[in-house]
């Protein structure tokens, strides 16, 4: 069985509060940033996510070729992501806000969407045994 913690996203401030999740001590959201730092093109386009990701927490709208709702018909837990050119990162809706899952590339989009969804049924899962 897997341990998950959820940690506040500092970089994003607002109305609602987003988290990144660890799974068993590693966050897949933060060594992802942590590899793409050194690539100016990729920082950019990160700063852009975290830009999206604040504009969402303060309520503000965006076009759906920056955020959008992907989440399967019939799904209780909404999922969002946040996109730019190149980079994808991939949320849940938590009572008060978002959390923060993973995050990918353009290309390997399918491969992570799948990843995420196995990530987010274990962590609700997880919630489940705890109560």
């Amino acid at each position: 069985m897997h341990s998950f913690a959820l940690y506040k996203l500092d970089v994003v401030q607002g109305k609602q509060t987003f988290y990144y999740i660890e799974v068993d001590g590693n966050s897949e959201f933060i060594n992802f940033c942590n590899e793409i730092k050194g690539n100016r093109q990729y920082k950019s386009e990160l700063l852009s996510l975290f830009a999206r990701m604040n504009s969402i927490a303060n309520l503000e709208s965006l076009p759906k070729t920056k955020f959008r709702n992907i989440s399967p018909d019939k799904e209780l837990v909404k999922e969002y992501e946040f996109k730019t050119k190149n980079l994808r990162a991939y949320a849940i809706k938590n009572t008060n806000g978002k959390i923060i899952i993973c995050a990918g590339f353009k290309t390997s989009q399918e491969k992570d969407l799948r990843h995420f969804r196995n990530i987010k049924k274990k962590y609700l899962n997880s919630i489940k045994e705890e109560k």
